[in-house]
């Protein structure tokens, strides 16, 4: 680590074989067309030590005009404990706040005692689940017997689903994302719809493809989802689920999946009496801690 003290400026996609490095050195999944769909919908700010190198990271994205999420908080370990990322997140914070947004995030237990120390609060507690790759298509039942991915009623989603998916999203979340699912839904995140009562988009990840967000009227489109995803994909999967969604809980556990570690949605200065944080029944998965 130099003695300079280094300044906080705006992420460029110049900068991203350091923001990879970042990512690879924490053992996160995000890729380099995440990278780029967070920068083009949001505001990336980074510090650089002497060399130009690009050593912390964050990221804000509004969503509509309702909430504003910050992502991708990370600090290289040489760089750690030097303030770094209570100054990127100060900095988060008073941009969205400007712009008359309500900040969230999902904290890791390591980033949770800066955040509370920042005011910020919530009490949904999350779990990301990890299924290593299948020897073969298909892992195990992941929905009732009678439940099958052959569901007539099962397809995969498309851009023109935008506007009700946008719909259903927006309910669950509690915050527009047009923006982010029209990316998501054109670019590498093909997934699956069960007519308009749900859907689960896919897109590939560092380390294993990430499933997610899953947003569902009932347990059972959940479930149908959910087999679907898993029996079509024999390559190692995460999906981030909300603690309080216990029968999607059951099924990942009877799917092979196992508990990697938890995350809590946060938010600073609002919660649900506020009307932030959506309908939490219809959320049976996260787009990830990145996005929300």
């Amino acid at each position: 680590m130099g003695g300079t003290e280094p300044g906080l400026r705006p992420l460029t996609p110049r900068d991203m074989p350091d923001l990879e490095a970042l990512v690879a050195e924490a053992g996160w999944n995000q890729t380099h067309e995440d990278w780029e769909r967070m920068l083009s919908l949001g505001t990336g700010r980074g510090v650089a030590d002497e060399t130009g190198r690009v050593v912390a990271s964050s990221v804000t994205m509004p969503y509509g005009d309702a909430v504003g999420w910050i992502g991708m908080v990370l600090v290289t370990a040489a760089w750690r404990r030097c303030g770094l990322a209570t100054r990127l997140l100060d900095r988060a914070v008073a941009s969205l706040r400007d712009a008359g947004l309500v900040p969230g995030l999902d904290a890791t237990p390591a980033g949770e005692p800066v955040y509370r120390r920042l005011g910020f609060s919530g009490d949904v507690a999350l779990t990301r689940w990890r299924r290593p790759a299948a020897a073969g298509r298909g892992s195990g039942p992941a929905a009732p017997d009678d439940c099958t991915p052959d569901d007539a009623r099962l397809a995969e989603t498309t851009p023109g689903d935008l506007d009700w998916i946008a719909a259903l999203d927006a309910r669950a979340f509690g915050a527009d994302r047009r923006p982010l699912l029209t990316s998501l839904l054109a670019r590498g995140a093909a997934g699956w719809k069960r007519g308009e009562a749900g859907f689960l988009l896919r897109r590939p990840g560092r380390t294993a493809t990430q499933l997610g967000p899953l947003c569902a009227e009932d347990e059972g489109t959940a479930a149908h989802l959910l087999a679907c995803a898993v029996q079509a994909e024999a390559g190692p999967l995460l999906i981030d689920v909300p603690d309080a969604q216990e029968a999607t809980v059951r099924l990942l556990e009877r799917a092979g999946f196992t508990a990697e570690r938890p995350f809590l949605r946060m938010y600073l200065g609002a919660g649900r009496d506020e009307g932030v944080g959506g309908e939490p029944a219809l959320l049976h998965a996260i787009a990830g801690p990145e996005f929300g």
